[in-house]
């Protein structure tokens, strides 16, 4: 459909909202008409009753008429109320026309607004009226307090636009386990929110996966938080916090179940299979060699796994690890020489798992390490780093470490990296460790460490010294 922009065109436009606002029930269903040049605007409001940000009302309905046909997504789960009504509105649509009826006893001397978010497009084209916004005031003033701000994942810099933000009065610390918030609003794609229409008062500010009780009811959600109460009269600067996990969900063992009835005494036995780590033939010269089980196994030190050279004898100085918390991987750990061969030798019995089952057979891995021309070096000039606390240079593929280098002068040199084209992350590493650590939203009130995503990527040639310029701004 083409929008008209004359003053006439307007005009009449409205008068026909209006009527279709006052007699839509009796309607018949309308085709919009084709052909034109295509229409790239979104829908816009063209009258509603009772009109946008209109005070002293208490309305039961709201009819508002858009400037062309409309269709609606899932906008009975995607409208925001705020305040929260106890009862979800019941929201409709006919043409151009939006009804949304309120059960609820509306608050006196409140703001109310409805965030539409995306679920308005038009029928054409399927242009989206962005976050549009309707309010309404049961007193005699709209209150006008805002809040704005960014939400990014501390752990690795990234944006979860699903996760919500919530909002509750100050002075009430343990409302977030207990209360569900009377304002809350959504991220959108680049992580930003809003808060519009807010009174003039203190909040305490959360942010929460956008679940069914909106309350910090399980430490491995999703959670952040302000260090104080933010006042929306006093608070100008956009707001920036970070989520984190206090504690990973852990995924919970099945138990075999028991069964009734005669005892079999006989036991199935199955050889325990494992995947290794090698790439072909090769060995990586940078990380640990790795045997990777189906099922927790545990080692036989009477036979124990050797890292051999080629006529079996084993070298000195490599360490074989069982992964504590899964025991379902070994890892190998060496100093490894390039272009060197060697023998891993895993004797049939050296492992076995709860059911006593072993390997099928004792095996030799025969592999050589690879050479370092297979690698590139990497000189990387930084300025700006003395502005974090202990600064760790993160490189990342899929948002996977894959290595990390302490940042102690302006100058990194690395001399062996696998060619690839890695993103560079900066971790705040405050206490020194090494690694990421979470928050903890309790009497200490701990914020997460941040890693902050940079804009530059250092891409690795193989046989090749590859340069770099870092410079890093929060």
């Amino acid at each position: 459909m083409i929008k008209l922009s004359s003053l006439f065109g307007l005009s009449l436009r409205s008068l026909l909202a209006i009527c279709l606002v006052q007699s839509l029930v009796s309607c018949a269903n309308i085709v919009p008409p084709s052909g034109g040049p295509r229409d790239s605007i979104p829908p816009y409001l063209l009258v509603a009753k009772p009109k946008d940000s209109a005070i002293n009302v208490q309305p039961k309905e709201i009819w508002l008429a858009f400037d062309e046909y409309i269709t609606t997504t899932s906008i009975q789960e995607n409208v925001i109320v705020a305040p929260s009504l106890k009862n979800n509105p019941l929201i409709s649509s006919k043409l151009n026309v939006l009804r949304i009826r309120i059960s609820d006893t509306l608050l006196a001397n409140t703001t109310y607004s409805l965030q539409f978010g995306n679920s308005i497009k038009d029928v054409n084209e399927g242009n989206i009226a962005e976050n549009y916004t309707y309010a309404f005031s049961t007193g005699d003033k709209l209150d006008t307090g805002s809040l704005e701000g960014t939400i990014q994942l501390a752990e690795t810099g990234l944006v979860d636009s699903t996760l919500l933000v919530v909002l509750h009065p100050a002075g009430t610390d343990t409302a977030i386990f207990k209360n569900k918030p009377l304002y809350y609003t959504r991220l959108n794609k680049n992580g930003k929110f809003k808060f519009r229409f807010l009174p003039n008062s203190a909040f305490n500010i959360f942010v929460l996966p956008n679940d069914f009780t909106k309350k910090y009811d399980d430490s491995t959600k999703l959670f952040a938080f302000a260090d104080t109460a933010i006042n929306t009269t006093t608070q100008k600067d956009a707001i920036k916090l970070y989520a984190f996990q206090a504690y990973k969900k852990t995924e919970k063992k099945k138990s075999t179940p028991l069964v009734s009835g005669k005892k079999d005494t006989k036991q199935t036995v199955t050889a325990i299979k494992y995947n290794k780590s090698l790439e072909g033939l090769d060995q990586d010269l940078l990380i640990p060699l790795s045997l990777t089980f189906e099922t927790p196994i545990q080692l036989n030190d009477s036979f124990p796994i050797q890292l051999c050279d080629t006529n079996n004898l084993p070298v000195a100085g490599y360490k074989i690890i069982l992964d504590s918390s899964t025991k379902q991987k070994i890892t190998i750990e060496y100093p490894w020489v390039e272009q060197t061969k060697m023998h891993l030798i895993v004797p049939k019995n050296s492992i076995n798992d709860s059911l006593k089952n072993t390997l099928a057979k004792s095996d030799t891995l025969r592999f050589i390490t690879k050479s370092t021309s297979a690698y590139g070096a990497s000189l990387i000039r930084i300025t700006g780093y003395q502005q974090f606390a202990n600064p760790i240079l993160l490189l990342t593929k899929d948002d996977k470490i894959l290595f990390s280098y302490p940042i102690i002068k302006n100058l990194l040199t690395i001399p062996l990296l696998p060619p690839n084209e890695y993103t560079l992350k900066i971790l705040e590493d405050r206490n020194g460790n090494g690694i990421w650590d979470t928050g903890k939203y309790d009497t200490l009130k701990i914020q997460p460490e941040i890693v902050h995503v940079l804009k530059d990527n250092l891409l690795i040639k193989p046989n090749w010294e590859n340069e770099l310029n870092l410079t890093i701004n929060k």
